[in-house]
């Protein structure tokens, strides 16, 4: 192989690299409220807390919740887990707050306790504050 076709081979594996690498950051930015919400909530749900994380406002204080979240799941049994997975999500109530913050009112199939998530605009998307959900009691 010549020189010529060897830089030519680096430069096609770096810029498919960068593609593939920037076509999957913008498919994960939630263009909307409910996006975002139901991001998180079904990566949750799935057990997928590293994906869910992408969908959080980050601060030390989500993350510490999103932490409480995920050894929850991880506390249930193997049936418990699966149930949860296969638990489907009713949006109750989308509430805007202004243009950059909106409430979702929503339950899970599992119980019939309605629970609140506040999703906020970002420049990376729009993201889920767990203070609100825990704080606002």
């Amino acid at each position: 192989m010549n020189t010529f076709n060897l830089k030519a081979f680096w430069v096609i594996g770096w810029m498919t690299l960068l593609i593939s690498c920037s076509d999957t950051a913008s498919n994960e930015l939630a263009d909307n409220a409910l996006d975002g919400g139901r991001y998180f909530l079904e990566n949750c749900k799935q057990g997928d807390f590293k994906k869910a994380n992408i969908y959080l406002l980050d601060n030390p204080e989500n993350q510490r919740y999103l932490k409480t979240i995920s050894n929850t799941y991880f506390t249930l049994d193997k049936e418990g887990r699966q149930q949860l997975r296969q638990a489907s999500i009713q949006i109750n109530e989308i509430r805007a707050i202004d243009s950059t913050q909106t409430i979702i009112n929503y339950q899970s199939s599992m119980d019939t306790v309605p629970h609140q998530l506040k999703v906020v605009s970002t420049p990376n998307g729009w993201k889920v504050d767990l203070k609100y959900t825990y704080i606002a009691k």
